[in-house]
């Protein structure tokens, strides 16, 4: 029996401890990030909720819930738990279009917008993603396992699959 840490909302957990699932359930418009040293098995994950915190960045607010926040601060913290940059396995879903107001507006499709927002984050670091299932209008969970490095997600009325 796995162990199942759920990452929520502007969080990010990493871990190495064998038996572990970190899982970013209900993902809609947010994406999941999810990065994988398969030789330190050394996974992390972050539920990224905003593209770009230079406009809105509160004081005291978590840097997990941008995307230019989260992914240097995700890798700074596997990095000191032995993960090496040059091997990660790296995944991102969800950026679903939840909300529509009109037929050509952009102005709610911050899903898009967060997934273009990881991608620049990642490189920016010299880093790029392996796989996606992002986009689309449904909700996603989206997994990984820290012993075994499978990539896992589910969109709302489909079955789980690898990624």
């Amino acid at each position: 029996m796995s162990n199942i840490i759920n990452v929520g909302m502007s969080q990010m957990e990493v871990s190495s401890k064998q038996g572990t699932v970190l899982a970013a359930p209900s993902l809609g418009s947010c994406i999941g990030l999810a990065l994988y040293d398969p030789v330190a098995k050394v996974a992390g994950m972050a539920h990224i909720v905003l593209p770009d915190s230079t406009k809105i960045l509160k004081p005291n607010e978590t840097v997990g819930k941008y995307a230019d926040t989260a992914v240097p601060e995700i890798l700074k913290r596997m990095i000191s738990m032995g993960a090496n940059k040059n091997k990660l396995i790296i995944k991102i879903a969800g950026g679903a279009q939840m909300f529509t107001l009109q037929q050509g507006s952009n102005v709610l499709n911050i899903g898009f917008r967060n997934a273009i927002a990881v991608k620049a984050a990642l490189t920016k670091e010299g880093l790029n993603i392996k796989k996606t299932e992002t986009g689309g209008n449904k909700g996603r969970t989206f997994k990984l396992d820290v012993q075994t490095g499978l990539f896992s997600v589910k969109i709302i009325g489909q079955d789980e699959v690898e990624l």
